[in-house]
């Protein structure tokens, strides 16, 4: 019998509230995120979808080290969002400008990510999505992509301002985050395959 099978991952009850730090003491809870106090189990994704954020994180990490403009973030690496209730989430590629990468990178992010991108999955309801997306942005990220495999397209989200639709056919633009920087959705599709 496996350690998996012997111990399974029990997360609190939902009428316990938690903090970031118990969050941060219970790995064995598995994927999971934290939202205003509540532990909520992720689906592992499918291969195509860590192909597809795998290929993001690098056309982005690239040019962003090529630059010197800043760090890359993958695997949901936790941001707090919010206190009392707390928060924690993560984006599938984050991405933080040089000068505000915080000195401890060995605890959730407590600056907002200038960029975040979220891959969508067949099994993510959009609601899901869009309030991740309003999070993210409540908190202070500046830009957010939310890239649908299935689709071909993309979204582009930034606070105050109206959603963008971005074609299989166009591109998704860096603007004041990543200037100079552009993911042909075409190409990242290709390179998926």
């Amino acid at each position: 019998m496996s350690v998996a099978q012997r111990q399974p991952n029990r997360v609190p009850s939902a009428d316990r509230l938690v903090t970031a730090e118990e969050f941060a003491r219970h790995p064995e809870w598995g994927p999971c995120e934290l939202i205003r106090g509540k532990v909520r189990p992720l689906t592992n994704p499918k291969p195509k979808h860590g192909l597809v954020s795998a290929e993001i994180a690098y056309r982005i990490g690239h040019f962003a080290r090529t630059g010197k403009l800043g760090r890359v973030f993958t695997n949901d690496a936790g941001m707090l969002i919010e206190r009392n209730p707390d928060t924690v989430r993560g984006p599938d590629i984050g991405f933080i400008r040089t000068e505000r990468v915080p000195a401890n990178l060995d605890e959730y992010l407590q600056v907002p990510y200038d960029l975040c991108v979220e891959v969508v999955s067949p099994s993510d309801a959009w609601s899901d999505v869009t309030e991740k997306v309003d999070m993210y942005l409540e908190a202070g990220v500046a830009l957010v992509w939310v890239i649908d495999p299935q689709k071909g397209n993309a979204h582009v989200f930034r606070q105050g301002r109206e959603t963008l639709l971005i074609a299989s056919t166009g591109s998704l633009d860096g603007e004041d985050i990543l200037p100079g920087f552009a993911l042909s959705l075409a190409d990242l599709w290709a390179a998926a395959q």
